[in-house]
């Protein structure tokens, strides 16, 4: 077998040397990268653990989401508060995401104003009162009352209450949940807690390379090798410098190509 010179030694240490370095930043940088997390995580649940239903204007109230909650402590607060639908939820082997329990009233008015007298009967007074207003009510009362022994009567109507809701994610991570209705619409509280969807690490544009390989010659004279390579890339370029047992050094560069999908 061919012996390695001094200098394919040196070759082959700045290579091994590189390579440790290279694995030790990465590490080094991974770890930091974690702990970075950890601690941003630590700060979200403290933020909305103190955070309070928020009124941004008539109608539209505001609650950070808990979402450091697990299924478990979900499912069990559902237990507590609605038994039926836990066990729908477990009979259809459904998984629970989200609750939202919200407290809502309707904004208190003074109204006035003059009824009209039965043209069949003088002594009862006909009232049609509505909330908020007679153009857009939501509420609707109406009926008689007689004027001698107070007796009323009549029907309760209700128009359609428009509700939507609205989930955003701050700059940090955080949910946020909007309720948003009518400006009569009172939320006296919301709490909402769901389970986060499991994060996908995307690759960083910019990172390491390390592998290897086995090269075969077809020239007799020349020895097969094994080849190490160590090397980095920028979003599609890869640059990479190889060296061999058989007494080579090699750089190389590659660009990789996007691949698109066919809209159907």
């Amino acid at each position: 077998m061919k012996n390695f010179s001094w200098k394919d030694r040196i070759v082959y240490g700045f290579i091994l040397v590189l390579i440790l370095l290279l694995i030790f930043s990465n590490c080094r940088y991974n770890k930091m990268q974690e702990k970075l997390y950890d601690e941003i995580q630590k700060g979200n649940e403290v933020i909305v653990s103190m955070d309070r239903t928020k009124k941004e204007k008539d109608g539209q109230y505001a609650k950070l989401v808990n979402t450091f909650i697990s299924q478990k402590d979900l499912l069990g607060e559902l237990k507590d508060q609605n038994k039926d639908l836990y066990k729908q939820l477990k009979k259809n082997d459904e998984k629970l995401l989200m609750m939202n329990n919200t407290i809502v009233s309707l904004k208190g008015q003074i109204a006035e104003g003059f009824g009209q007298f039965n043209p069949d009967d003088s002594t009862v007074i006909d009232l049609d009162l509505k909330y908020p207003n007679d153009n857009d009510w939501f509420v609707n009362w109406k009926g008689s009352v007689d004027s001698k022994t107070a007796y009323y009567k009549g029907d309760w109507n209700f128009g359609k209450l428009p509700l939507q809701v609205i989930l955003t994610e701050t700059d940090r991570g955080i949910w946020n949940s909007r309720l948003i209705g009518p400006d009569w619409l009172l939320v006296d509280s919301i709490d909402v807690k769901a389970l986060k969807p499991k994060e996908t690490k995307e690759m960083r544009n910019f990172g390491f390379m390390l592998g290897g390989g086995y090269v075969k010659s077809f020239n007799q004279n020349t020895n097969d090798g094994i080849t190490i390579g160590v090397g980095t890339y920028f979003k599609n370029h890869s640059l990479i410098l190889n060296g061999t047992t058989n007494s080579m050094v090699g750089l190389s560069y590659y660009y990789r190509f996007n691949s698109y999908k066919k809209n159907n």
